[in-house]
């Protein structure tokens, strides 16, 4: 079964969704649309939950998950909580925070710089804890059956905390046992802030890869954003034998990201 992404128009052109156990790397310019993506999936999973399921998705054979897990890294969950609210509507915020559990680890993220401790809202840093291992073990502890959404590979690429190595092994790691848990992992990481060797390593890692970009176009009055998907198993193919190149999406405060058109190969 597949399991919904909930980004209208999306999961009708893929046949209702993506595989079960995909790891997905979001790779987005600032503002382009990979946050958004994540948002708009677990607010409308939240829904779901619920059983109310998109129109277009009801005589699909899909796999609703059991709930979200948002990880965060650099940024305490006040911050998150505050960034959904101002992001989407009132009524679907609620909906989300009553099935999604933010695991903030920014008190152990800084707690070897030095960023004073009441500016991220905490009284007592865990200097001697891993993150490493804080990360595996929530994700061993919470993860089965869930929407994980993990904000972000970009925090490790910019931390001293992680080298290349390690985030490519927590990569590998994650992305397998995504697999075994039968759950859906969203990794959030910001475009052109490495290398384009590790960008094509990590994106050769993951499952599938989401590219968000703006299109700044003279013919354009203003900017547009696009997605297109360079690489995704059991999902390529489908959007290969529809000739699609790329995605014209759109964000709605009320509705969430949807995508308005497609553009084929000619």
């Amino acid at each position: 079964m597949n399991i919904p992404t909930f980004v209208s128009s999306l999961d009708t052109i893929i046949n209702g969704g993506v595989p079960s156990g995909s790891s997905i790397l979001l790779l987005g310019e600032p503002g382009a649309g990979n946050y958004e993506f994540a948002f708009t999936s677990a607010a409308k999973l939240s829904r779901a939950i619920e059983g109310i399921i998109p129109r277009e998705l009801e005589n699909k054979d899909i796999n609703i998950l059991d709930g979200i897990i948002y990880i965060t890294l650099s940024k305490p969950a006040s911050e998150i909580t505050r960034q959904l609210q101002l992001t989407m509507e009132e009524d679907l915020v609620k909906d989300l925070i009553r099935k999604i559990k933010i695991i903030d680890f920014s008190s152990i993220y800084y707690a070897k710089t030095q960023i004073p401790y009441s500016w991220i809202g905490g009284t007592h840093l865990r200097e001697r804890e891993d993150l490493m291992t804080s990360l595996v073990s929530s994700l061993e502890k919470e993860a089965k059956g869930k929407m994980i959404i993990l904000d972000s590979i970009t925090d490790m690429i910019t931390s001293k905390i992680f080298d290349d190595k390690m985030i490519f092994d927590l990569a590998r790691g994650i992305s397998r046992a995504i697999k075994k848990w039968d759950s859906l992992l969203y990794a959030l990481m910001t475009a052109d802030i490495t290398t384009k060797e590790n960008e094509n390593i990590l994106m050769d890692i993951f499952d599938g890869t989401m590219i968000f970009r703006w299109n700044t176009s003279d013919r354009f009055s203003r900017r547009k954003r696009f997605m297109f998907i360079p690489k995704f198993i059991g999902v390529l193919p489908r959007i290969e034998q529809e000739r699609i190149e790329r995605f014209d999406t759109d964000f709605d405060y009320k509705s969430g990201m949807v995508v308005l058109n497609t553009t084929k190969v000619k």
